[in-house]
């Protein structure tokens, strides 16, 4: 069977979020099928990524995009019917090279992919992955006005949208159960929860004392939001009690607002070729989201590499791991703070706590197990296609 897989970014290298469920998904079905990867590129390295993609791919696509022309479009299109994000990632070389492809079924990862293939007459599956509006909804109680008003006015569309894709498409995916339920009901809905490389996050010995991480994309606003608020409101109050500690803020593309950061204790590292030399060196991994949606990837890596975590109830929303047992969970200031201070002086509770994410990370979230889910869904959409072929014929 050949597969069209559309991203919305290149997939590659597979170190946030996004690039890392699709890379695995894509991996997965290109195991079992002819899969062709197309995707717009919004840098020149996206393009020459194709390369490293070719691997894992039938055939790799991509069309080079203007990231000043998208975000122009984006704002001609704030007062139209569809949503803000749509017009970002729409373009009409690449929904022409769309249209040449010839394929049996076609997987979307995200709302913003589906316009190019909402009319087409095959098979159609498409991966919420984290419910966008809601995100968006969140960002609207979060942010000044008049972001605010925009961001809104953006939740209020996507989800007239996300429930127009339910019907549409044949199978749906989402990262988890509460992500299912901002969705409407449908026998459709299929959990594909994210996983962790467990043969590539390995627990690491001689780790550094007093020395607390955070990782992510640092240009992604809940990212930004999160860390800003450790560093204003509970780091603080660390210090005051440990003099000592340390704060590595480890990831790409940091904000200026987040390079403002560094010193006194803390250092933001921007872009490293593997961020598990970071990782392994951390005493605690630090999660202070106020904005968290779905399946947070740094608790997961953190985890399996046995290092314990304090986090957010919002952040831990998607993954389910035990207050106490597997993780921390600390939603105020005082309580974050207290939570990290008594990690970083009772080694026995930080062992076992990491013993036990690691136990739990083995057990709940495998790549291998989780994308079995990914083949129900292939099976879905193939099946309630071949219904829909069978009621035309019927019909005439």
């Amino acid at each position: 069977m050949k597969v069209l897989f559309l991203a919305h970014s290149c997939p590659y290298p597979p170190n946030k979020g996004d690039r890392i469920r699709n890379f695995h998904i894509l991996k997965h079905l290109s195991s079992r099928y002819a899969v062709t990867l197309i995707y717009p590129s919004y840098s020149k390295q996206d393009a020459k990524n194709i390369e490293l993609l070719q691997p894992y791919c039938w055939a790799v696509k991509t069309v080079q995009l203007s990231p000043l022309l998208a975000k122009l479009r984006c704002c001609l299109s704030v007062f139209g019917k569809r949503p803000i994000t749509n017009s970002y990632y729409y373009s009409g070389r690449l929904k022409r090279l769309i249209a040449d492809e010839e394929f049996d079924l076609v997987m979307v990862d995200c709302s913003s992919m589906a316009p190019y293939v909402l009319d087409v007459k095959k098979p159609k599956i498409i991966d919420f992955v984290d419910v966008d509006s809601d995100k968006w909804r969140l960002y609207a109680k979060m942010a000044p006005c008049p972001k605010s008003l925009v961001y809104n006015l953006e939740f209020r569309k996507l989800q007239v949208f996300e429930a127009e894709l339910v019907r549409r498409f044949d199978a749906s995916l989402v990262v988890s159960e509460k992500e299912k339920t901002l969705l409407p009901d449908s026998d459709r809905l299929v959990v594909v929860p994210n996983g962790v490389d467990l043969e590539f996050f390995t627990p690491r010995q001689n780790k550094a004392k007093d020395t607390l991480i955070f990782t992510g994309a640092m240009n992604y606003f809940p990212n930004i939001d999160g860390v800003s608020y450790f560093h204003r409101e509970i780091l603080p109050v660390i210090k005051r009690e440990v003099p000592s500690v340390k704060f590595i803020i480890g990831g790409m593309d940091p904000h200026p607002s987040i390079k403002r950061l560094e010193g006194d204790g803390t250092v933001v590292t921007g872009y490293v070729p593997d961020m598990r030399d970071y990782l392994g060196r951390a005493s605690v991994c630090v999660v202070p989201l106020r904005i968290g949606k779905g399946i947070q990837n740094k608790i997961l890596e953190a985890m399996a590499m046995e290092i314990p975590v304090v986090a957010t109830s919002a952040a831990n929303n998607g993954i389910d791991a035990t207050d106490g047992r597997e993780i921390l969970i600390a939603d105020n200031p005082q309580t974050f703070a207290r939570s990290v201070m008594e990690l970083l002086s009772d080694a026995q509770l930080r062992e076992s706590l990491a013993a036990n994410a690691r136990s739990f990370v083995e057990k709940h979230y495998s790549w291998n197990r989780n994308l079995q889910k990914v083949d129900e869904a292939v099976t879905l959409a193939a099946g309630q296609w071949n219904m829909v072929c069978a009621g035309a014929a019927l019909a005439k």
